[in-house]
């Protein structure tokens, strides 16, 4: 990983958990099961293997927002 995971993307990454997720929805990182948004906030907060994974996916997408790059990927299609 070649960026520093610090505190404040922890809770960044938490709080889009928190206000983005509904509580029904589950998510499957590979071969781990479904997880539920707390089940999810728990690995972030452990930062764990998982809490990596979740972390790293919510920074790419706002990597990809920011840089443009999303809204390109949806006009093609």
């Amino acid at each position: 990983m070649t960026e520093e995971i610090n505190e404040d993307i922890k809770r960044l990454v938490i709080a889009r958990i928190d206000a983005k997720m509904p509580s029904t929805i589950k998510l499957s990182i590979g071969d781990t099961g479904s997880l539920s948004k707390e089940e999810m906030i728990e690995h972030v907060n452990k930062m764990d293997t998982i809490g990596k994974q979740i972390v790293m996916m919510h920074l790419n997408f706002i990597k990809a927002v920011t840089s443009g790059e999303f809204l390109r990927e949806l006009n093609k299609v």
